[in-house]
């Protein structure tokens, strides 16, 4: 009998990582959680999961730059590591109560919040609860904890956290913008034509060191054009070895046993410091 697989996670359980993970993975495989997103990259570098999920961007606030910096990071443990598949998750905010908890929205006093919901929940608390106190909390997870523990209170988080720790949803879908998603990026060893179906548009993603001259920046992007590659993103964060030195993160369609991606990764090559294909996976239509 096959073993499910086992999938870390940026714990608590029941945060929206975990939520994302089930979504990729199906109700059957084994969830660990991990108490930080470095922690995910070394467990899966070491084969204690089969892979790693942790999100990369955030269609409000941005990139997730621990991410980021992990594929920077040159330790030859994670060297190995490659980007086998993403997915977007939409982040929807419920306001939740305990089993004993407020009837009505009148009857709370107190909201517990991870700060990024909170924010993305600020119009219709200050339409909704304009009296009520929040208290920050670690993880949406630990909100739900502190909410079963105040008969007064609610706390702000998804559905799964609801189901997980026997809350009510007693107003959902609070967020202020609907389109709010977060990107995930799943880890591992799985090579990219395990991905492959007559589904989805090929990605590629690479990380790169610019060589320091005039017009270098320039010459990198003209490289794509050369070659027909859309790039999707484009993004520089600090190397973190010396003072202002750079790398780019750069995704891009098409993967690398295409003639023109091949021949724009040798060109790529000459004109920067180094260059590393991250992975290449199937990006949904």
């Amino acid at each position: 009998m096959n073993q499910p697989q086992k999938i870390a996670y940026l714990g608590p359980a029941a945060t929206y990582s975990h939520e994302a993970a089930i979504k990729q993975f199906g109700p059957d495989a084994r969830y660990l959680p991990m108490r930080s997103i470095p922690d995910v990259f070394y467990a899966t570098a070491r084969r204690e999961v089969d892979y790693g999920i942790v999100p990369v961007e955030n269609a409000l606030e941005g990139s997730v730059t621990y991410t980021l910096d992990m594929f920077a990071r040159p330790d030859p443990e994670l060297a190995s590591l490659t980007i086998s598949a993403e997915l977007y998750l939409p982040i929807v905010a419920n306001l939740l109560v305990g089993p004993e908890g407020p009837q009505t929205l009148a009857e709370i006093e107190l909201v517990y919040s991870h700060p990024q919901p909170l924010a993305q929940s600020r119009n219709w608390l200050q339409q909704n609860l304009p009296q009520v106190e929040f208290q920050e909390a670690s993880s949406t997870a630990r909100a739900a904890e502190l909410a079963l523990t105040n008969p007064k209170s609610g706390a702000i988080s998804n559905r799964l956290t609801a189901e997980m720790y026997g809350l009510r949803i007693i107003a959902p879908s609070i967020q202020d913008a609907d389109f709010n998603q977060t990107r995930f990026l799943v880890i591992g060893y799985r090579p990219f034509e395990a991905n492959l179906n007559q589904h989805g548009r090929a990605t590629t993603a690479i990380m790169l060191s610019i060589k320091d001259r005039v017009g270098a920046l320039h010459a990198i992007t003209s490289i794509f054009v050369k070659y027909g590659l859309n790039m999707n993103r484009i993004e520089s964060r600090p190397s973190k070895q010396k003072a202002w030195d750079y790398f780019f993160f750069i995704d891009f369609n098409g993967y690398p046993s295409q003639p023109n991606v091949g021949a724009a990764l040798e060109e790529l090559n000459n004109e920067t410091s180094w260059v590393k294909v991250l992975g290449s996976w199937l990006r949904e239509l």
